[in-house]
């Protein structure tokens, strides 16, 4: 029994919610699959860190590619189809825990698809990545067995999702130039995370307050960037407004724990890990009335539209000033934090790979 796994997207040192779904969930199946699998990771460089300590039944397999795009579609076929070949008799299943599946692959496939943010959001994406995001994902759905992972249990999140004390956190702001209270956004900064529409609710609310609030935008730049620009820019309060670029993983839990409140309100998101994580550090999180969201917040998240700034402001302006609201905002999230676990995520996979052995 050979088990292919795609580890390349898990193998990424900065890593965005659908990265860290690969990491947590390979690592937990190490735990899960038995001797008698033989199980090959395959990446395009060497696996970094915990990710490259594997069993004995293991092999990490390094795909050198030079060009950057089509590793998957080129490299990673061409290895599927020698294997097919050196093994015909052998029984194969590929499993694709964060991007799509090659055009070469066993008869038997495994994938997660995350979101169709390409389909339901068209305006985010190149025509490049639309027309990607249909082909890979009516590939998908012919030749290989299709998880979502909102049908899952992912996990409070990360290892160090923890409850974290205000000297840490008021430490790790000040590294970043930080002052609390800020809002906290994690993500693209791009169209379909609605980031032009957080940066209109923080104009709208420091219109309406005296207190020295920041607003804090954490991540890389996404499809429509340069409108996100325009935006801070001709904010009367721009000098408030950070940008730390990517920071270390390590410092994202205390910059996130030391939020008056966690922003998500997207346009679309396939899961929104971002809100777990918040729940586990204590941070009270405003996210939209759309897509997964309401399902994975479920009764612990403030719920906005988010085609309305004035909401999402009248969202935060509440954060800051009932405090009432706050505490019961973070018992439950805490609560809904520990109703999920990577273990379960990995044991279901695995389950759903077990039963497609000849």
């Amino acid at each position: 029994m050979l088990f292919l796994i795609d580890a390349s997207r898990a193998n990424n040192e900065q890593k965005t919610g659908v990265e860290w779904y690969a990491y947590f969930v390979i690592q937990e199946l190490k735990k899960i699959i038995p001797d008698s699998w033989q199980v090959k990771l395959y990446t395009r460089e060497k696996l970094k860190g915990e990710l490259g300590q594997i069993p004995s039944n293991w092999e990490e397999r390094v795909l050198t590619w030079p060009p950057k795009r089509l590793w998957t579609q080129i490299r990673l076929s061409y290895e599927i189809y020698k294997l097919k070949q050196n093994n015909p008799l052998e029984d194969i299943i590929l499993f694709v825990p964060a991007h799509v599946l090659p055009l070469v692959c066993p008869a038997k496939t495994i994938i997660t698809i995350h979101d169709l943010g390409g389909v339901r959001f068209p305006g985010g994406y190149s025509f490049f990545e639309r027309f990607y995001t249909y082909f890979s994902t009516w590939w998908a759905l012919k030749k290989g067995v299709v998880l979502v992972p909102s049908h899952f249990v992912l996990q409070e999140l990360s290892y160090s999702f923890k409850t974290i004390d205000d000297q840490k956190k008021t430490e790790i702001a000040q590294q970043y130039g930080l002052s609390r209270p800020y809002f906290f956004s994690i993500g693209r900064l791009e169209e379909k995370k609605n980031t032009i529409g957080i940066i209109r609710a923080f104009n709208i609310l420091k219109k309406q307050i005296t207190l020295p609030l920041q607003l804090v935008l954490l991540g890389k730049p996404g499809w429509g960037f340069a409108n996100v620009e325009k935006e801070i820019t001709a904010s009367p309060f721009a000098k408030d407004i950070i940008l730390p670029g990517w920071v270390a993983q390590k410092d994202v839990p205390a910059l996130m724990a030391g939020a008056q409140g966690l922003l998500l309100p997207s346009f679309y998101e396939g899961f929104g890990i971002p809100i777990l994580e918040a729940f586990a550090v204590c941070t009270p999180v405003i996210t939209s009335n759309l897509a997964s969201m309401p399902e994975v917040a479920s009764g612990a998240a403030i719920l906005v539209n988010p085609f309305k700034p004035q909401e999402i402001s009248l969202a935060m302006e509440h954060l800051l000033e009932k405090e009432d609201l706050r505490q019961k905002l973070i018992k439950r999230g805490f609560l809904r934090s520990k109703e999920f676990t990577w273990q379960k995520t990995a044991q279901a996979i695995f389950e759903v790979a077990a039963g497609m052995k000849k």
